[in-house]
């Protein structure tokens, strides 16, 4: 029994049985055979991060072959897989350049001097509770003597601002962010919370290697999920009711939206600007060009409708 177990669990047999069952289920492996598939299974991408893709594709709704794909190609879901890695190598950074940017508008805006932002911290590290200070706390401690300025001796009073944010996480960012703009900067704003927030968790899915394509259909209660400031300003830029509200019930699209929107605001030209929007303008034009699977795919159409608003938010030069 024991030798049967060891056997039936071998990755070797796993991936067959993966590839067996997809052909239960219609897909075909025309583009990529199946060799080619097993290979790219058990080296390149699992089988459940490869497959979780085939959710954006039609099946039959009767007939003998009710529930099976319709013209479902393996090399579809193998292109789905390589685009989407590419797609969060390129948003993540752009993700790091929002949370950099922010941390430097914040230290314009609100630390006119070093003694000025020593008493910022001293007055956040005050107005938290104790498990929430703990935490930021344990941040500092684990970065103490890598950042510039340093860090402290566990007196708050004695951080410096810019060493506090070069310690601390996206989440603690936010929180600053929240803090300042409530009791240091008034009506200015260092940029929007929510949508602050839909860049963090963007970040978050990116560096985790999450799937983004494969979640690319709206919320089944239909409900906008995007921050109403990124909603507004996609508004603006003359995107139509109809696409806003089929994208921005969208989560991960939303999150790209905003992304984009604070991409647009904080991130000023140059060469870092540069580099991503070309990066992410060229992987977009070769989804256009070179694509596998239809153009009515949501995933393919969340592509065209971040094209469209990478064009519409004027970051492509």
């Amino acid at each position: 029994m024991g030798a049967m177990e060891n056997e039936q669990t071998t990755p070797e047999t796993y991936i067959d049985g993966q590839i067996a069952k997809l052909k239960e289920q219609g897909v075909t492996f025309g583009i990529c055979a199946e060799a080619e598939a097993r290979d790219y299974l058990a080296e390149k991408c699992p089988p459940c991060k490869t497959c979780s893709y085939a959710r954006l594709f039609d099946t039959y709704s009767e007939g003998e072959s009710e529930g099976k794909y319709i013209e479902l190609d393996f090399g579809q879901l193998r292109y789905l897989a390589d685009i989407d890695q590419r797609l969060r190598e390129i948003l993540l950074n752009m993700t790091l350049d929002v949370e950099h940017f922010c941390k430097t508008k914040l230290m314009t805006m609100c630390a006119v001097t070093e003694e000025e932002g020593r008493a910022i911290i001293s007055q956040y590290m005050g107005s938290l509770d104790g498990e929430r200070r703990q935490r930021i706390e344990s941040e500092l401690a684990r970065h103490d003597g890598h950042s510039c300025g340093g860090t402290s001796d566990g007196n708050n009073g004695d951080v410096t601002l810019w060493a506090f944010l070069d310690a601390v996480s996206f989440g603690t960012l936010l929180g600053i962010v929240h803090y300042c703009g409530k009791y240091r900067i008034g009506s200015q704003k260092i940029a929007d919370y929510s949508a602050l927030h839909a860049v963090k968790t963007l970040r978050n899915t990116c560096a985790h290697g999450s799937c983004i394509l494969a979640e690319t259909y709206p919320r089944a209660d239909g409900k906008r999920v995007a921050p109403h400031e990124v909603s507004n300003a996609v508004a603006a830029v003359g995107v139509s009711r109809r696409l806003r509200r089929r994208w921005l019930q969208t989560a991960p699209v939303a999150q790209i939206a905003s992304t984009l929107c604070l991409y647009a605001e904080m991130v000023p030209k140059g060469g870092t600007r540069t580099k991503r929007i070309r990066e992410l303008q060229h992987l977009l034009d070769s989804v256009e060009r070179e694509s596998v699977i239809p153009a009515v795919n949501p995933a393919m159409a969340a592509l065209a409708f971040t094209k469209r608003l990478t064009e519409a938010f004027r970051l492509v030069e």
